[in-house]
């Protein structure tokens, strides 16, 4: 049986080599900038529906619109609020993999709540 204080110094440095190997995982590498203008008119996406992305990629969504809504990326949890004089940008890391939502979020009160409905869609494929 060792004593006390030297199991405790081996029981430490077993500790710190799990830490020293939790934090020598990289972190996702950006691969490069993907940023997307997307137009919004009469509550519809002008042009293109989707776009993809690659993991690690730092994706830049500008948004535009004729009308003022409030606009939320399921998966990122990014709401922005867009209209005719207030752009918007989403800027974020594409860190998890999949088919993503944008979806206009509206509190329709006369509709009995919450509404959604998707406008668009990121993809985000792995590398």
């Amino acid at each position: 049986m060792l004593p006390t204080t030297r199991r405790a110094l081996l029981a430490g440095a077993g500790a710190a080599a799990v830490a020293v190997a939790v934090l020598a995982v990289p972190p996702i590498a950006r691969a490069e900038t993907k940023a997307f203008d997307i137009a919004i008119k009469d509550g519809k996406v002008v042009g293109a529906k989707s776009v993809r992305v690659t993991r690690g990629d730092r994706v830049i969504l500008s948004w535009t619109s004729d009308k003022p809504m409030k606009l939320h990326l399921h998966g990122y949890d990014i709401e922005r609020t867009v209209g005719p004089d207030k752009p918007a940008d989403m800027m974020f890391d594409a860190r998890a993999t999949g088919r993503f939502p944008v979806e206009v979020h509206t509190h329709e009160k006369d509709k009995g709540g919450h509404g959604h409905a998707a406008l668009f869609h990121l993809e985000v494929y792995p590398k």
